[in-house]
């Protein structure tokens, strides 16, 4: 399988564009393929039935091959062209032609086994087509919070126009049922919002004349004017859209093993296929005495079996694809994970270090800084979750630090702090971790954004429509809900829970059916099927990533 640099851009032959989060309309060539796919069992079932001999025989399945595999053909010479051999176009095409060539060479006539291999693996990659194309749907379909117009008044009027035309510091008009299209602040009306495309929460919040009001929202009660603080651009929406699109820039070690792996191991099998043809053919013709071509025949019939069997399609193309459904089920709970490395990285965390204000507290500097009413029962669970040690670092006073930090049960207290201080102090705090454990920092992304580059996962909380935080943090948790954290981190674990699932499954089922296939067991349909059954299996254990999930003391992680 070709490698793809992002994550979620695996190209799929059958869209013929890379699976990212683009709009791409993939279910026409879908029909396409299924057209093809029917046409030829009818095609195969009708000649099986057709008494022609000969070249005439060979012409008409030639033509029913050609049907369902000259797409297969094309991307296998094309690949050797550009020096890419060792993929699953070429080896499907060497195994098939193969297959044609040993009925010419026995004189059976049958080459239904040619054609129901290719049939058999394109079934498979339509499969998989349609599951990756049904997750990018689904969450284009989610992330399209951006609307398409803003309401302008001009000269009494309300006019459409596009937000990309709104300069900063424009009035307009948001009725209800509209999405708000650009950041601002609310100068007229008091209206219910919905939030739930921004913060995965159902509940709907209250804004009146100078509340701040981002785009992405939907507008539940009557008429708001608002002033625009921000550019259509630069917007809560536009740039969770971008974050969203972007987060295939950095790909999951996991992934990347898979690509070394398929690398390394797709040129050994070719190598070693080619010797389980070629030598016990040479054993069993000079040591036992057996004719050249009837050896030849039977051990070149193991060998593209053993190809067939080897093609890597469950691991190339699930290990990304549970990746994008676990990226994709974090956006719908409000939680924006800026690459599959970071979903990794998640479930590697056994420390946290909390800023308070804002973060444990509700940040409000004119009254008595207050505890948030989730922050106690979110610490309890990530301990209890395997979180072995919570820290809180802050510029408070010490005696504010230590009676929030006790309160809310935190392993460590750092107070009076300023920026730097809290860099040097969460550099003492990740010196002390174990191989392969991460230490998180969670801020609120405007003065923390050093110490959120400097952690190993910087995680910026209640970060709606903050620059700041989108830009230092790897994780955004759109609302300002410690228990979010958690809910991350369960994704993040279930995710690569699936993950080593369909690594265990593809590798061995590969090792057992190439095992059989050596010693002459499996035969060529056994190998497609047992090839395009794993990689179903694993494709579909992989969409499982988005399924729900509950965590103890809090909301279900339900898709909506």
């Amino acid at each position: 399988m070709n490698d793809s640099e992002n994550q979620g851009q695996h190209c799929c032959r059958h869209t013929g564009h890379c699976c990212g989060y683009a709009h791409i309309a993939d279910g026409a060539m879908d029909k396409t393929m299924l057209v093809r796919i029917v046409v030829t069992i009818v095609a195969t079932v009708a000649l099986h039935f057709t008494e022609i001999e000969g070249w005439w025989r060979f012409a008409a399945f030639l033509v029913v091959y050609l049907i369902i595999g000259y797409d297969i053909l094309r991307e296998a010479a094309e690949g050797i062209l550009h020096g890419e051999v060792f993929d699953e176009n070429t080896l499907m095409a060497v195994a098939t032609i193969g297959a044609f060539a040993l009925a010419i060479m026995s004189g059976s006539g049958d080459y239904n086994e040619a054609i129901a291999v290719m049939l058999l693996f394109q079934v498979g990659e339509l499969f998989q087509s349609h599951a990756v194309g049904k997750s990018r749907r689904n969450i284009v379909a989610l992330m399209d919070i951006r609307p398409d117009y803003a309401n302008v008044e001009h000269g009494g009027s309300v006019a459409k126009i596009h937000p990309n035309e709104v300069s900063i510091g424009t009035e307009i008009v948001v009725r209800r049922g509209e999405k708000v299209p650009i950041d601002g602040v609310v100068t007229e009306g008091r209206s219910m919002l919905n939030t739930a495309n921004l913060t995965g929460e159902s509940v709907p919040r209250g804004v009146s004349v100078g509340d701040e009001i981002l785009s992405g929202c939907i507008n539940m009660g009557d008429k708001l004017r608002i002033k625009t603080t921000k550019a259509f651009g630069e917007s809560t929406a536009s740039k969770i859209l971008q974050l969203m699109e972007a987060s295939g820039s950095h790909k999951s070690r996991s992934e990347n093993f898979i690509s070394r792996f398929a690398r390394v191991y797709t040129p050994i099998v070719c190598y070693a296929a080619l010797a389980l043809a070629v030598v016990p053919t040479m054993v069993c013709t000079l040591l036992m005495g057996e004719p050249l071509g009837a050896a030849f025949e039977a051990w070149l019939y193991r060998a593209l079996t053993f190809l067939v069997i080897s093609c890597p399609c469950a691991l190339v193309v699930s290990i990304p694809l549970s990746f994008f459904a676990g990226i994709g089920a974090a956006g719908r709970l409000g939680i924006l994970v800026k690459g599959s490395r970071y979903l990794e990285m998640l479930s590697k965390v056994r420390t946290i270090v909390f800023d308070k204000t804002g973060t444990l507290t509700e940040g409000n500097i004119d009254s008595e800084d207050r505890v948030k009413s989730t922050s106690r029962l979110a610490v309890d669970t990530l301990r209890s979750e395997g979180i072995s040690e919570i820290v809180m670092m802050t510029g408070d006073r010490r005696e504010v630090a230590e009676r929030i930090g006790n309160e809310v049960g935190v392993n460590r207290i750092y107070s009076e702090l300023l920026p730097e201080g809290k860099v040097a102090h969460l550099e003492s705090v990740m010196a002390e971790k174990g191989r392969g454990e991460m230490v998180a920092f969670v801020g609120d992304g405007i003065n923390d954004a050093p110490v959120l580059r400097r952690a190993d996962l910087g995680i910026a909380m209640g970060a709606l429509g903050c620059d700041a935080a989108i830009e230092a943090a790897d994780v955004v948790l759109m609302d300002d809900d410690p228990m979010k954290i958690m809910t991350a981190i369960r994704v993040s674990r279930r995710t690569l829970q699936i993950v080593w699932q369909n690594i265990v499954l593809a590798l061995g089922v590969k090792a057992v059916c190439l095992m059989l296939g050596a010693v002459g067991i499996a035969n060529m349909w056994l190998a497609v099927f047992a090839d395009v059954g794993v990689m179903v299996i694993a494709v579909v254990n992989a969409m499982r990533a988005c399924q729900a999930a509950k965590l103890p003391g809090t909301v279900a992680l339900s898709m909506r």
